[in-house]
């Protein structure tokens, strides 16, 4: 890490007096909570950092029929934590832990994934197929406002949102009913890799049918996307009657950028198969 014009390391303990310090012309700032992005990708322009580990953002509590998971809280956290274990038998853990390793795990931070995320990210890919909200934190005319905000629509225009100064406070994820299954598939080089596409499916099965149909797709766009016409093709079918041609209809216009690691034909190919998987082991 090198950061040649930093000036200023700030540690606020109020949440408007964070977001103000954000949102300033002058010098340029940035929010760090677990401090991994600023280790690798900071701009070397940076010349203050707002660090928001002191805003007591980190606690991960089921709230009624809501689990809130604090945007300061690690992705360990969040492995280790009932949400992790119990929410759409495990789903959200299993996602946290194919994010890094456990050193990194211990310092990466939910609302820093969500605002970093690349294209694959399993955890916002999982967060996606489980209708995930959060609430986002910012000041208009020197006042706090705190919005609710769908995650699929804040990673449309997140770029803007967090450049303005806005904070996201915390995750919030609606209890499913007990017959919800998720399941989280993926392809990487080697069992320890990074995915080079994952998909994440949740769906409730009732009498062989499905419903409350989730497909969330990562590795296959600039951010991790829903595939809306494989979920609408599937609402209220059995799956294993409907799943095939779903999936061809979903897919369809699906258009990956291909890299060294891997063809965008691969991308295609690997985003229907384990689509195709998650969907299955969420129906057996």
């Amino acid at each position: 890490m090198s950061l040649p014009n930093l000036q200023e390391y700030l540690r606020p303990t109020d949440l408007e007096d964070a977001l103000r310090l954000a949102a300033r012309a002058a010098p340029r700032t940035r929010i760090v909570a677990g401090g991994t992005w600023i280790g690798a990708e900071a701009p070397r322009d940076l010349e203050s950092v707002v660090d928001i580990g002191g805003l007591a953002l980190g606690a991960i509590s089921l709230e009624g029929a809501v689990w809130r998971l604090g945007a300061t809280a690690t992705l360990q956290d969040l492995v280790d934590s009932p949400a992790g274990v119990t929410f759409c038998n495990g789903v959200l853990g299993e996602a946290a832990l194919a994010m890094a390793g456990r050193s990194l795990r211990n310092r990466a931070t939910l609302g820093g994934a969500i605002s970093t995320a690349d294209g694959v990210s399993p955890l916002v890919t999982a967060l996606l197929a489980c209708d995930a909200e959060l609430s986002v934190a910012t000041l208009k005319n020197d006042a706090l406002v705190m919005k609710r905000v769908g995650l699929r629509a804040f990673l449309g225009y997140r770029a803007s949102l967090l450049e303005d100064g806005a904070l996201i406070t915390d995750i919030r994820l609606s209890v499913p009913s007990p017959d919800t299954r998720a399941a989280y598939e993926r392809v990487a080089r080697t069992p320890r890799d990074y995915p080079l596409v994952c998909a994440v499916a949740r769906c409730a099965i009732k009498d062989g049918i499905a419903g409350n149909v989730r497909l969330a797709l990562g590795g296959v766009a600039a951010t991790p996307i829903r595939i809306e016409l494989a979920e609408f093709g599937l609402e209220k079918k059995r799956l294993a009657d409907h799943i095939e041609h779903a999936l061809d209809h979903g897919l369809a216009g699906l258009t990956p950028a291909g890299d060294w690691l891997g063809s965008a034909e691969y991308r295609r190919a690997m985003a229907r198969e384990m689509s195709l998987r998650a969907l299955l082991r969420c129906a057996t």
